[in-house]
């Protein structure tokens, strides 16, 4: 989705909230419009109980149907219906359909957008947020960690800062998608000089350009989207992804190397327009809300299972699977990324680094 692309899903969002504009009051809180009104039912046919949708959200992610990460979603688009009495209804659209995570980011200030799960790592050119602290490298000792840290007063205090910081979004929940482990197209990685030099695949953003860098890599942004088609063709040589993304997205296929370095955990999160959202009733939000609880308990099992038959399927599949020889180095390697990008947030460093 290119900016044109983005303008026009902000005008049909703008001329929807005008239509609504005539319909209440100022200060009334207004739901944003779903869809047309549902037609009379033919003859023959019944009326769905009570609890037609009022309000539709459109939800997006870059992975694919299939991934654990949209299964998360589902379960979380039929707690909302089950929650609301079928009254908010969201629509999941995979694979990038709405654009890449930076796109996507500016729709959601815009309105354009309702909900998107992001990412921590891609987050950290949309303002100084604290859960851009979350993507430094090597901050999470283990899922175990990350899940301590993100069900904690400290975890909600991060995502109430999304929306302290002007960014025009608000944090509803976080999701786990897994460590994210670097994958190449020619050879495996089994020590820091295996990556001197390669071109690596990175979200366009200031933190995961500088750790790649630090590593020895020439980073390459690149859209989710074209990376298949980047490895195929060597534009890259290689990509960093988590093991249930890698797999799902084939990736194997044309990088058959995957090394368990472990050099991020960047946990994914789940956003809300704040346009959107201050235009819902509070009845809404707040089953949206408990919504989102209820998928973090999910999602924090679904992941660990999805993984576990990641790393079976890759095996099977002839994914050569590495260690590293030198672990030490890589993580001797972030001081100057932590020093660049962690020096907003060294107490919140400390605070996470210390929950047990």
């Amino acid at each position: 989705m290119k900016r044109s692309k983005i303008m026009a899903l902000a005008l049909s969002s703008v001329l929807a909230l005008g239509i609504l504009a005539g319909c209440a009051g100022s200060d009334t809180p207004a739901e944003t419009p779903a869809e047309t009104p549902a037609e009379t039912p033919a003859e023959g046919e019944t009326e769905e109980p009570a609890g037609e949708a009022e309000v539709v959200l459109r939800y997006g992610d870059v992975n694919p149907d299939g991934h654990v990460l949209l299964d998360s979603a589902e379960f979380f688009a039929e707690k909302v219906a089950e929650l609301t009495n079928g009254e908010v209804k969201i629509e999941i659209y995979p694979s990038g359909q709405l654009g890449d995570d930076n796109e996507v980011y500016q729709a959601l200030q815009m309105g354009a957008v309702d909900l998107y799960r992001g990412n921590s790592a891609s987050l950290t050119d949309f303002g100084s947020m604290e859960v851009t602290a979350l993507a430094l490298p090597y901050i999470f000792r283990d899922r175990e960690h990350f899940w301590a840290v993100a069900s904690g007063d400290l975890g909600q205090s991060i995502l109430d800062n999304i929306s302290e910081t002007g960014s025009r979004m608000k944090g509803l929940f976080y999701m786990d998608e897994g460590a994210r482990n670097f994958f190449t197209t020619d050879a495996p990685v089994t020590k820091i000089e295996d990556l001197a030099n390669l071109k690596i695949r990175v979200q366009n953003s200031a933190l995961m350009l500088d750790t790649i860098s630090a590593l020895g890599a020439n980073p390459t942004p690149i859209d989710y989207a074209e990376l298949y088609t980047s490895l195929q063709t060597g534009v890259v040589d290689g990509a960093e992804n988590p093991p249930a993304s890698y797999y799902s997205n084939k990736f194997y296929e044309v990088a058959p190397y995957y090394v368990l370095d472990g050099h991020t955990y960047a946990p994914s999160v789940v956003l809300a327009s704040e346009i959107t959202w201050n235009r819902l009733s509070p009845e809404h939000q707040e089953a949206i809300t408990e919504a989102g609880k209820l998928t973090e308990a999910y999602n924090k099992e679904a992941i660990e299972a999805a993984d576990q038959k990641a790393y079976e399927d890759l095996e099977a599949a002839g994914v050569e699977i590495t260690t590293l020889e030198d672990a030490e180095k890589w993580s001797a390697a972030m001081d100057s990324v932590y020093e660049k990008h962690g020096a907003s947030f060294l107490e919140l460093i400390e605070e996470v680094k210390a929950v047990k």
